[in-house]
């Protein structure tokens, strides 16, 4: 049961409010989704999937309008960490965007926008290349 971190889901949310006693599943539903919940940014980048909770849909990028300023990826709080320099494009890897939102306001061209239909059009398995490598910009130093 995973309890007490911020990088957890279980009795905190994932800005690390909450309540530490309560059990990380307490609806069971990892059952119900067939597999275990991963819990934080290092469960959701070894299962490579989004977090069964989280409502929002994920953002993308529009490379044609970006600018590569990197203003996003400095405003994706650390705990999700999904966004990520990948070659000359900037990319938003939907299974650790949790849809905060945090990164509209940092975009100054407004390029970014909700990936409702993520599960269909997928992303490149190229992208997982970043998420907890030596070169993660998330990655705790």
């Amino acid at each position: 049961m995973a309890t007490g971190t911020n990088d957890s889901i279980g009795g905190r949310d994932e800005n690390g409010a909450g309540d530490p006693s309560r059990p990380a599943d307490p609806l069971g539903a990892g059952d119900l989704l067939g597999a275990s919940t991963p819990v934080g940014r290092s469960g959701r980048i070894a299962e490579r999937r989004r977090h069964p909770k989280w409502q929002n849909p994920p953002l993308r990028i529009e490379m044609a309008e970006c600018i590569n300023c990197d203003a996003c990826l400095r405003a994706c709080p650390p705990h999700f960490g999904a966004i990520f320099n990948h070659g000359p494009d900037v990319v938003i890897v939907p299974e650790l965007c949790s849809g905060c939102d945090k990164c509209l306001p940092a975009c100054p061209v407004d390029c970014i926008y909700p990936f409702a239909d993520w599960v269909a059009v997928g992303a490149p398995v190229a992208w997982w290349e970043e998420p907890g490598s030596p070169t993660d910009p998330y990655r705790p130093r």
